[in-house]
Parts: structure tokens; sequence; C-alpha cells
């Protein structure tokens, strides 16, 4: 009775995980392809790539932490890497590497362009 009871928690917990993947992934897929679209760019294979997964204790309950890669273009035949962190569903920041355009976010000393979309609830 107890195995069979953690079993059935088990499996809740890795499908509520599962789905909350999925959706962060999505979410961020949109959110890189409506970047590139601003920027001129284009989100080459219009997919992204979990690259970091953190645990986030802050106030309420706890996140995972995501960071995502995706590659971009300027005009087809080159390719250019950025990330993108989401914090659950939402975008925390995301970063352009030299593809993009230069804004006044990037911090001295650094070469690749950030854009910082914090959304505030």
């Amino acid at each position: 009775m107890e195995t069979t009871l953690l079993a059935l928690i088990g499996l809740t917990l890795a499908l509520l995980l599962w789905r909350d993947s999925l959706r962060a992934r999505e979410a961020a897929v949109r959110i890189c392809a409506r970047a590139c679209e601003g920027e001129g760019l284009q989100l080459l294979d219009q997919t992204v790539a979990l690259i970091r997964l953190r645990p986030v204790l802050g106030i309420g309950r706890p996140r995972l932490r995501r960071v995502y890669a995706f590659e971009f273009s300027s005009n087809g035949a080159d390719r250019h890497v950025g990330s993108v962190t989401m914090l659950g569903a939402h975008m925390e920041s995301m970063h352009m590497g030299d593809g993009g355009s230069e804004t006044p976010a990037t911090p001295p000393g650094h070469t690749g362009n950030i854009v910082d979309l914090h959304r505030r609830h």
C-alpha cells in the first residue's frame, strides 16, 4: 500500500515537472521568435535547447530557472548563438551574441547584446 502511494506521488510529480517544462520551452520559443523578428533576424531551426536547470527558492513557491540556447541568423548563411533565461514560464533575460544589434543595456567590456525584458506582475 505504501509503495503504491509513493509510486503515485512520484508519477504525479514527474508529470507536473514534464508539463511545466513543456510550457516553459514553448514560451521560450515564442519569446526568441519575437525577439529575432523584432531585430530583423531569423530564428534557426525554430527551437531552443535546454542548457541549464536550477531550482530557485524565493517568495512563494519554489520555481525552476531554465537557460535555453538558440541559434539565429542575420542573412541565412551565418549562425549566431543566443540564450534566454526563464523563471517558470516567464522570461528573466535574453542574450543575443554578436549577430544582434548593440543596445545600451550592454555592460562595459561585454561583446554581446543583452536584451533585458523583465516582466513585472
